[in-house]
């Protein structure tokens, strides 16, 4: 169900991905949530969200140095994303959690802060996203290789003709939609639970399709480094910040967005997190508001749409049902993208290129043309309509 609000000033969150190679600093700089105080003055209550199994165990001994109160850090290791999801709509939920026996059981005994009451998370940090993708992956190479053994059955496929239709089961199109759907649904959980949140990638090179000239389609690196989890989840986030060594072994970070303001387009030598401790000041006295429905919701609201438009008013289906291929639905965005392109004055057209370059989005009508992720498209539309 659809919420809204008139226009004002809102509480700010933090809401940020980290991402660079194994030993940049990421895990540290996104433990430094645990320096932050609440509206009130208060230490931040930290979830640490551990799918990298022990990433930030021994960093805990310098923080009790500072005079922080681990008690109000809670780490839970899981490389599951179902996992990890279920405790983040227990934040969301405002939900007790229970100390988890060596088996991973919930025990009867509640959780509690530095103050003695039940933990509640003010920030949350996943640490791994990159694990939790190879996981769904995984997962998702299981269930092909179950689909394999069936078609294998039904074939009446038997001795290495089944064994080989079936380990190479490989991913086909329908899980890369479900696993960027999965990512997607994850990063709008964590903004719709009323925390501020820090997730952390490891790096791979992106890479675009190129066409030569014999007509085969090559992948091709571009020359920068993104998140190496799952796909766009660099997008919906207000800061990116890409963690690496430099020449001189100094660690460094390169924000290439930053919504808040606090840095952006800038490269900061030994960052600290605590930077961003003033876009909490700024607005601890405004309203606290958070948007809670997320992406499966969503879909469950559209299929309900979608089978009332069929079904009709009285019940009776309608004579034709339009089945758009992926390639009509891409046409169809361009042409919307061009319409309300064209709508706009030229102050609006440079306002719209602007938002589109600061989230690394396609501005140039050739470029989008190339562009087949229908995602993609989607978020460049939406990010137009809005000027």
């Amino acid at each position: 169900m659809a919420r809204a609000r008139k226009a004002a000033q809102t509480q700010s969150k933090l809401q940020m991905i980290l991402f660079g190679e194994e030993g940049t600093g990421k895990s540290t700089l996104a433990l430094q949530l645990a320096y932050f105080k609440r509206p009130d003055g208060k230490p931040f209550r930290v979830l640490y969200i551990d799918n990298e199994n022990g990433s930030i165990d021994d960093f805990i001994g310098g923080l009790e140095a500072d005079g922080i109160n681990t008690e109000n850090i809670y780490i839970v290791y899981t490389q599951s994303l179902g996992e990890t999801r279920e405790y983040i709509n227990k934040v969301k939920n405002k939900e007790d959690f229970h100390v988890l026996d060596d088996e991973g059981n919930e025990t009867d005994e509640i959780v509690l802060d530095g103050d003695g009451e039940p933990f509640r998370a003010d920030a949350i940090v996943v640490d791994g996203t990159t694990i939790l993708n190879l996981t769904t992956k995984q997962a998702l190479v299981e269930l092909s290789k179950k689909r394999n053994g069936v078609k294998a059955k039904k074939k009446e496929l038997i001795g290495d003709e089944k064994l080989v239709a079936i380990e190479n089961a490989g991913l086909e199109l329908r899980d890369y939609q479900t696993i960027n759907f999965k990512g997607q649904d994850l990063i709008l959980d964590l903004m719709s639970c009323g925390a501020h949140f820090v997730v952390t990638a490891r790096e791979t090179d992106e890479k675009v399709s190129v066409k030569g000239d014999d007509g085969k389609i090559t992948s091709v690196a571009t020359g920068r480094k993104i998140p190496d989890g799952f796909k766009q989840m660099n997008y919906n986030v207000k800061t990116v910040v890409r963690m690496y060594i430099n020449e001189d072994n100094n660690f460094c970070a390169y924000i290439s967005k930053d919504r808040t303001g606090v840095h952006d387009k800038e490269t900061v030598e030994d960052l600290s997190l605590v930077d961003w401790q003033v876009i909490i000041d700024r607005t601890k006295d405004k309203k606290e508001f958070s948007v809670k429905n997320d992406l499966t919701k969503a879909v469950d609201i559209e299929q309900d749409i979608y089978t009332k438009e069929v079904m009709g008013k009285v019940g009776e289906p309608v004579d034709s049902i339009d089945e758009n291929s992926a390639e009509n639905q891409t046409t169809e965005l361009l042409d919307k993208i061009s319409a309300v392109m064209k709508s706009l004055n030229p102050v609006g057209k440079t306002k719209a290129k602007e938002a589109l370059s600061a989230e690394d989005l396609p501005i140039k009508p050739t470029e989008m043309k190339k562009i087949t992720d229908i995602k993609t498209l989607e978020r460049v539309l939406e990010v137009i309509s809005k000027i």
